[in-house]
């Protein structure tokens, strides 16, 4: 049986490409499709639009991230599902990695890009991150958590862009202090609820828990 062609990767590495080399707003339809070997409607077909191609590579982000979910899951700590979850995420996101820094720098000028990045596939994998480490991200609380683990996230992203160890070490090291830096949050956060509440003991399902 033949091998199903992936139009919307070809896409995704095309428009990469092309961002690293000429900027994102440079960008159009057309050039993807050119760069792909595929045609203009093949393109909007696969991921509809330019936007369209960063919430693809999203989705696949996501996939890949929620793949580091093992069978030794249920003996980490929270803190260490989220490293590892999040480290997985910037390995398959590093090909791609001169590409999303033209993407970023071009975000002022694309509120819609800004949007794209952040209200959709941006929250959604956040959330996704806690809830494969076994955290709640309903309810308002879920949220916090969710837009704590963001600014984690966004600020071992900086430092992925721009991080040439073979290993990506630099953003191992990065992520690991926002997590720890979270996890001490939480930790405070806990203990002044209970503390006002009077109450001793584990915080229940609804507080933070051990890493945001």
């Amino acid at each position: 049986m033949p091998r199903k062609r992936d139009d919307a990767g070809k896409c995704i590495q095309a428009a990469m490409t092309l961002a690293g080399l000429s900027g994102w707003r440079n960008v159009s339809l057309y050039d993807i499709a050119e760069e792909a070997g595929l045609e203009v409607g093949e393109v909007v077909a696969a991921v509809g639009s330019r936007h369209g191609v960063i919430r693809e590579m999203a989705r696949r982000a996501d996939a890949a991230m929620l793949a580091a979910v093992d069978e030794d899951w249920r003996d980490e700590g929270v803190r260490d599902r989220l490293f590892a979850l999040l480290m997985a995420r910037f390995d398959h996101l590093r090909p791609h990695r001169e590409g999303l820094r033209a993407v970023l720098t071009s975000l002022p000028a694309d509120p819609l890009g800004a949007l794209t990045l952040a209200a959709e596939p941006g929250m959604r994998s956040m959330k996704l991150a806690l809830e494969a480490a076994g955290v709640s991200s309903g309810g308002p609380l879920g949220r916090m958590r969710a837009r704590a683990l963001a600014l984690a996230y966004g600020d071992a992203f900086r430092t992925f862009l721009d991080d040439d160890s073979d290993d990506l070490s630099r953003t191992m090291s990065a992520l690991d202090r926002r997590l720890k830096r979270l996890e001490n949050l939480a930790e405070r956060f806990s203990r002044s609820r209970f503390g006002r509440s009077g109450r001793t003991g584990r915080p229940e399902s609804d507080t933070l828990p051990d890493a945001v």
